[in-house]
This record gives structure tokens, sequence and C-alpha cells, in this order.
């Protein structure tokens, strides 16, 4: 989160003084190249006013960004504290329960973890998203395009291809598939291992599921794409 801050910071200083580079340069041009008698119109000092006024927007937005650090800082400040306190009231009913306290499993701790990570991330998101931070946005048309399969889709393929495999479980790994592929216009062919580090959890037999209904496609290689 503070990376992201401290980059927007940066950015904001580099425009304020890339505007100070264009007004200075502005002056020099005309007090070296134009005539001092000319009409209002044609005037460029109303351009260096408009300049200044683009200068104060970005000091507004300056201070603006400054206020959204702290407060962002303070809500995971309290965000941490919270949590702090929920353990020691847990440990404090559990003492005075006589329980033994157990450590953390494996998974608990993961979990801890991830939580924690994602508060994190959904935070900076706050920052980045509205300054624009050059990731894709899926458009919200391109989405609409999505109808995921029925039940009755899924029923008229083959048993032995089904198997036991859910819709809800096929549904999501096309949903992902769409995604990669209509919404952020990928065009290569993706293998299972691919789209297993990309957590699309795809199975054989809902790759065959798909193929089945005539909406992926397999290549030599067995790699999946989407049939236009």
């Amino acid at each position: 989160m503070e990376t992201a801050l401290a980059r927007l910071e940066t950015m904001f200083q580099k425009a304020e003084s890339d505007l100070d580079y264009i007004q200075h340069r502005l002056e020099f041009e005309i007090m070296k190249s134009l005539p001092d008698n000319l009409s209002a119109e044609e005037n460029p000092v109303t351009l260096l006013e408009e300049l200044s006024v683009v200068k104060s927007r970005y000091k507004t937005l300056c201070m603006q960004l400054e206020k959204v650090s702290l407060e962002q800082k303070e809500s995971m400040n309290g965000i941490r504290a919270a949590l702090e306190n929920t353990m020691k009231m847990v440990q404090t009913l559990q003492q005075h329960a006589d329980l033994q306290l157990s450590p953390l499993s494996e998974e608990e701790q993961t979990a801890a973890q991830q939580l924690t990570c994602q508060t994190v991330k959904e935070m900076e998101s706050l920052v980045e998203e509205p300054f624009g931070s050059g990731s894709v946005v899926p458009s919200s048309v391109e989405e609409s395009k999505f109808k995921p399969l029925t039940e009755e889709m899924l029923v008229s393929v083959p048993r032995s291809i089904r198997s036991s495999v859910k819709l809800a479980d096929v549904n999501n790994l096309y949903r992902e598939l769409f995604n990669h592929f209509i919404v952020n216009k990928n065009s290569a062919a993706l293998s299972v291992s691919q789209m297993n580090k990309m957590n699309m959890k795809a199975t054989d037999s809902r790759i065959r599921i798909l193929k089945e209904l005539a909406i992926v496609e397999l290549d030599r290689q067995g790699n999946v794409k989407l049939v236009a």
C-alpha cells in the first residue's frame, strides 16, 4: 500500500514539474518571438493562466492523496488492532474455561496469511484504481456475453464423459476460459498446467465436457482454446 502511494506521489510531482517547465518555456517563447501589440484573443497569457489553474488542481490532488494515505494507514492499523483484540479475547475465554490453547494448524495459518494479503491488496486497490494503475479492467459488455451452461446441456453429454462432474465446476472453468480469451482478449491456447497455474482448476473430464458441447477445441498437443 505504501509503495502504491509513493508511486502516485511521484507521479503528481513529476506532472507538476512538467507543467512548470511548459509554463517557463511558453513565457520564454512569448518574450522572444511574439509582438507586443497582440489582441486579447491572440495573447497566450490566457493559456498560461489556464496552466496555473491546472497546477492548482494538481496541488489539490496531492493534498487529497496525503489525506487518503493517512486514512489508509489508520484503516490498516484498525484492522490489525481488531484482529489482535479478537485473538486476545479468544485466549482469555479459553483460559477462563480451563481449555488448553492449541496452536494454529497449517491450514489455519495459511488462511490467516491469505486473509492478511487479501486485505492489503484490497486497501491498495482503493488507492490505485481511481487514478488508473494500467491494469486491464474487463468490459461489462463483454462479460454480459457469458452464458453459463444449464443442467439440460450437461445431461446431453454422454455419461461416459460427464461422469460425476458437477455443473458448477464446469461453469467455473468455462467462465475462467471466457474471461481469459474473450474479456482479456488472449489468443494463445492454454495447456492444463498453464490453466491450473492460473487457478482455473481444469481437469480432463471438465475439458472433455466443454469440448463435447463445442465450447472449446483442442490442438494436437492437447492445448485448450475457446471455439471462435
